[in-house]
């Protein structure tokens, strides 16, 4: 199973139903402090715990306080569901419960696994009633010419009702074609467990939730400490204790070894703790391939009898110690203890250690990380997001919180969901709201990504290489990332990757950028169509006057003859292309047949039709809803963009 979306709500200071879209690798969690970050993470923990299995929902702690009593009085909060999560079967899921079903479920059906505040686990299936049709029909053999009809049906009932009167009516001339739709009658009829009508059976719920993927939460509760009594540890683990996040961390660490903390009781303990310190070896080799701060540090486990007690005939109670050194190469050598080196670091191998057991584990795991990496220096965030980005959330998806800058990749912000606590002392009830990062909302909430930008264009300014392509604004860096990403899916080429794109902030501000940063800096620049060529000659004037070649001016007209002088980047679309842009972004229904059918600028003549609107928000149509546009994009869509690509790339020789 592979999660998909989650819903929280009427948990801490989540009140109202938010529903968060999960990334198929990683998701971040971006907003102040106090927002809600964690509340998300241990909602989701709690619905299926990888570690930490003793914690459960409190429905007097944990219910938002305010409207506990109150509430309480209306409904029974113990069935409330906390937490819903929307899970998409693989096939090997669908194999496993196909046979307990009455019915085989079509591929799209989604599993739903919900926790309550009574800790009950409830499962159950849906899916699309368009795709319940066409699944019915694809196997009663219904004619083509009768599935419009039955995908008009807004129930199964409906539709199952209508399957039969059209059977009846067709019946004389094509009794095929009847057969066909009463099949198709029963098979509709058996996939109503999947629209909430029947509930599946208790074995098929089962056999789910065996297959739920687990979570594995990591916070800064469960950094190892500098040393930890194994004698007390190994008496927890057999009692089946609960054990504290730290102490989890060490179990981890030992079971990675192969060993447990009983193990080191016996008298051979002194070639367990060789098999420790060849963990330890691993462990740290893969620690310092992202921790770049000090990679001459090692970590050195060693074990001690320590006296924990004396007693008065003068004997001693002994407990044996796991004592965790780092080693300092920097420094001679010297061995000091784990818990006094920097937070940073112990946080960077605890989280490996931890981590260790489910590394390599073919049971389902998400991840979830809170705040990580807060100790850390900015560098050793950025190596830490690339850790999560390359290989976290390439094997396991991965979502993680955070407030910092440096743990914010500018380039995926597609990945990113803000976190907007609005409650106010007067009005508690507004709570948490999550959604997709948009620039324009609270500006403290999304503060992370923008000084993440920003940072990462001062870095290419002013201390990075290579070749700089500047645009007029966010809608063009947009535009051409999401086309790059399409054409190279087709094994074509999109934009060079040497090309950094920088949006100067509007065409007033491009010949100022050429001119500055020329003389000393490898510039290319891609205009919008202007209303008169002045502003188009000022940049190029500004270029031959600061030794950049007039040719890394870029017009978006030279991308196709069949464009205006003037073309801005949205010209590059057909017009039906962009008007689903346009549609999407302000839930409009608009066609180009009510435009005015001039050869001006398509921004111009929406203008003209419907008024001045934000050019932005169609291009973050784009990447919320890429599959979609994709799937039905124009090929002289496509075409312009790849010419474009073609002129921008050679502007590097």
């Amino acid at each position: 199973m592979r999660l998909r979306a989650v819903t929280v709500q009427k948990f801490k200071n989540i009140v109202d139903a938010q529903r968060i879209e999960i990334e198929d690798d990683v998701t971040g969690l971006v907003g102040k402090n106090e927002a809600g970050k964690t509340t998300v993470l241990k909602a989701m923990h709690r619905l299926n715990p990888a570690n930490g299995v003793g914690r459960q929902f409190d429905v007097t702690t944990e219910y938002p306080r305010w409207r506990l009593a109150r509430d309480r009085r209306q409904e029974d909060l113990s069935e409330l569901r906390p937490i819903v999560a929307e899970f998409e079967l693989e096939e090997a899921d669908l194999t496993e419960i196909s046979d307990l079903l009455p019915a085989a479920p079509p591929e799209g059906t989604v599993c739903f696994a919900a926790r309550t505040y009574a800790n009950g686990l409830v499962i159950w299936l849906r899916c699309d009633l368009d795709k319940l049709v066409r699944a019915a029909a694809n196997e009663s053999s219904v004619a083509e010419e009768d599935l419009p009809e039955l995908l008009e049906g807004t129930s199964i009932s409906k539709i199952k009702s209508r399957a039969k009167e059209l059977s009846k009516e067709v019946k004389e001339e094509s009794p095929l074609r009847a057969k066909a739709l009463t099949a198709f009658a029963t098979a509709i009829g058996s996939l109503d467990y999947l629209r909430g009508i029947t509930v599946i059976g208790q074995e098929a719920a089962n056999a789910l939730a065996a297959r739920l993927p687990k979570f594995f939460y990591f916070s800064s509760y469960n950094i190892l400490p500098g040393e930890a009594n194994l004698t007390e540890l190994a008496a927890k683990v057999e009692d089946k204790e609960e054990l504290t996040e730290a102490e989890r961390t060490v179990v981890a660490l030992l079971a990675h070894a192969g060993e447990e903390p009983a193990d080191f009781m016996d008298a051979d303990y002194d070639s367990r703790k060789a098999e420790l310190q060849a963990a330890s070896a691993e462990l740290s080799s893969r620690v310092f391939e992202y921790w770049k701060q000090n990679p001459d540090l090692e970590v050195v486990f060693d074990t001690d009898n320590v006296a924990v007690r004396n007693h008065p005939n003068g004997g001693q109670t002994t407990h044996r110690f796991l004592k965790i050194e780092i080693r300092d190469g920097r420094h001679g050598g010297v061995e000091t203890n784990f818990s006094t080196r920097s937070t940073g670091f112990q946080w960077f191998f605890s989280f490996f250690a931890a981590f260790s057991e489910y590394q390599s584990s073919e049971e389902p795991i998400i991840v979830l990380l809170d705040e990580p990496g807060t100790s850390l220096h900015g560098d050793a965030q950025k190596d830490f997001v690339r850790f999560v980005f390359e290989e976290l959330g390439a094997s396991k998806q991965t979502l993680y919180t955070t407030h910092s800058q440096f743990m914010v990749d500018p380039g995926r912000y597609e990945k990113l969901r803000a976190v907007h606590d609005r409650a106010t002392r007067r009005d508690p009830n507004q709570g948490v709201k999550i959604g997709r990062i948009d620039l324009s909302a609270d500006r403290e909430t999304v503060l992370p990504v923008e000084s993440a930008l920003g940072y990462s264009i001062s870095q290419h300014l002013f201390l990075g290489a290579g070749h700089h392509l500047a645009l007029e604004g966010s809608s063009d860096f947009v535009y051409l990332q999401r086309f790059t990403e399409h054409l190279e899916l087709q094994g074509k080429a999109g934009l060079d990757p040497r090309l950094a794109m920088i949006p100067v902030g509007g065409a007033d501000n491009m010949p100022a950028f050429v001119a500055l940063l020329g003389r000393r800096l490898k510039v290319s620049a891609l205009i919008d169509g202007a209303r008169t060529s002045s502003k188009v000659e000022r940049v190029k004037a500004a270029a031959r006057s600061n030794g950049v070649a007039e040719s890394a001016i870029v017009t978006c007209a030279q991308a196709s003859q069949d464009l205006p002088a003037n073309a801005d980047i949205e010209d590059l679309f057909e017009a039906e292309d962009y008007l689903r842009l346009y549609n999407w972004a302000f839930d409009a229904r608009i066609k180009t047949d009510d435009l005015p059918q001039t050869k001006e600028p398509i921004l111009r003549r929406i203008e003209i039709a419907r008024g001045k609107f934000d050019h932005a928000l169609p291009a973050h149509m784009l990447t919320q809803r890429r599959e979609e546009f994709f799937a039905e994009v124009k090929s002289d869509t496509v075409a312009r963009f790849e010419r474009l690509f073609s002129l921008l790339n050679s502007t590097l020789s």
